[in-house]
C-alpha cells in the first residue's frame, strides 16, 4: 500500500500528458523542363490552395527541382513564372497527409495547357468558379481567425458556411471538424471527419483525426478501428496513428490494450514518447510493473533531458523499487545468454584441444 501511494501522484500527471496528436501537413516537389527539355533554373513556383487561403512559394535549383514540406493538405493551384511572366499552371495537385505531391512541368506543353483559356466559355466558367472560391475563402478565414481567438462557436459558424457555398471541399469539413472536437462536440466532430472522408477516402488524417474525436467521445472500439486505417493508408505515419491510438486508450482507462498499441508504435519508429507511455502502462498491474524498466531507460536514451525526463526518471526509480529480488531485464537476459554461450563454445575448443 506504501508503494501504491509513493507512485502514483507521478502517474497522475505522466497519464495527463497521453495527448494524441491532430496532423494535417504534407509536402509537394516537382521539376521544371524548357521546350527543349532543359532544367529551368531559378523559375518562382506559386503554390495557392484552392478555394482556401494559403499561398506558398519555392524556386527552382540549378536542375529545375523544387521541394515544399509543410503543405496543408488539399487541393492546390501551381504556376511556374519567370521574368515576371507565368509560363505554365497546373491547378489540379493535391496534397495528402504525409505524402509528397508531384508537379513536374514541361513547357514544350504550355501552349497546349493555356489553349482552353481562349474560348469565352471558359473565361466565363473561370470567373464564376474565382467569384464562388472568394466568397469561400472568405468565410473560411474568418472561422480560422475565431480559431485562434478560440471563438469556436464562432468558428463552427463560419465552417458550416463555408461548407454551404462549396461542398466539395473536404479541408472544410475537416477543419469544422477540428472546431467541433475543440468545442468538445466530438459526435458532431467525427460526423465532419466523416464527410471529409466521404469527399477523400485516401486521406488518413481524416482518419487519425476521426479516430481521436470517437476516442474522446467514448467510442473506443470505432476509434481503434479509424486510428488502424491511418496506419494502414499512411505506413510512414503509422508509428504516430499507433501512439494516438495508445492515448486514448491510456485516458479511457484501458491500461492493457494502450500498452499494445504503444508497442505498435515502437514497432513503426513512432515518438519517443511511446516508450515513456508503455512503461506508464505496465504500472496497470504489480506483476508488469518490473516491464518498465527497460523501456523507461530506453526513453532516458533517447530525450535525457526532454520534459517527461524528471516523471520518467521518477518512475523508473519506483518500478526498480518494486523489482522482486533478482530481477533482470530482457537486455540483461540477452546478454547473459550470450555470454554462456560464448562461454560454452571456448570450453568446447578447449576440450577438443585436449583430445
Amino acid at each position: 500500500m506504501k508503494f501504491a501511494h509513493k507512485i502514483l501522484p507521478v502517474l497522475v500527471v505522466a497519464l495527463l500528458l497521453a495527448i494524441p496528436s491532430y496532423a494535417q501537413t504534407g509536402s509537394m516537389s516537382g521539376k521544371v523542363v524548357d521546350t527543349d527539355g532543359k532544367p529551368v533554373n531559378g523559375a518562382t513556383i506559386s503554390i495557392d490552395r484552392q478555394g482556401i487561403a494559403g499561398h506558398f512559394e519555392v524556386k527552382t535549383d540549378n536542375k529545375g527541382q523544387f521541394i515544399h514540406a509543410g503543405l496543408p493538405t488539399g487541393q492546390y493551384k501551381v504556376a511556374v513564372t519567370k521574368d515576371g511572366k507565368t509560363l505554365m499552371t497546373n491547378d489540379r495537385v493535391t496534397v495528402g497527409f504525409g505524402q509528397e505531391a508531384k508537379a513536374d512541368f514541361d513547357l514544350k506543353n504550355a501552349a497546349k495547357a493555356g489553349s482552353n483559356a481562349n474560348n469565352e466559355e471558359e473565361r466565363k466558367k473561370i470567373a464564376e468558379e474565382k467569384a464562388k472560391n472568394e466568397a469561400t475563402k472568405a468565410s473560411f478565414e474568418g472561422a480560422r481567425a475565431a480559431m485562434v481567438a478560440k471563438n469556436y462557436d464562432e468558428a463552427i459558424r463560419l465552417f458550416k458556411e463555408a461548407a454551404d457555398k462549396d461542398p466539395t471541399q473536404h479541408v472544410i469539413f475537416a477543419n469544422l471538424g477540428d472546431a467541433y472536437s475543440q468545442a468538445r462536440k466530438y459526435d458532431d466532430s467525427a460526423a465532419m471527419y466523416r464527410k471529409a472522408i466521404e469527399l477523400k477516402p485516401d486521406e488518413s488524417a481524416y482518419f487519425n483525426n476521426l479516430g481521436i474525436a470517437l476516442g474522446n467521445g467514448g467510442k473506443i472500439d470505432e476509434a481503434t478501428q479509424a486510428l488502424q486505417k491511418a496506419a494502414e493508408l499512411n505506413p510512414a505515419g503509422a508509428g504516430q496513428s499507433y501512439y494516438n491510438l495508445g492515448a486514448v486508450l491510456t485516458n479511457k482507462g484501458r491500461t492493457k490494450e494502450a500498452g499494445d498499441a504503444f508497442k505498435k508504435s515502437i514497432e513503426f519508429n513512432g515518438p519517443p514518447g511511446a516508450y515513456y507511455q508503455l512503461g506508464i502502462s505496465y504500472f496497470g498491474a504489480t506483476d508488469t510493473i518490473p516491464q518498465a524498466i527497460p523501456v523507461l531507460e530506453k526513453f532516458l536514451t533517447l530525450q535525457p533531458t526532454g520534459p517527461d525526463a524528471d516523471a520518467a526518471k521518477a518512475l523508473l526509480e519506483a518500478a526498480k523499487a518494486s523489482a522482486p529480488t533478482g530481477y533482470k531485464s530482457e537486455k540483461a537476459i540477452a546478454e547473459e545468454k550470450a555470454a554462456a554461450e560464448a562461454k560454452a563454445k571456448a570450453d568446447a575448443a578447449k576440450a577438443k584441444k585436449k583430445n
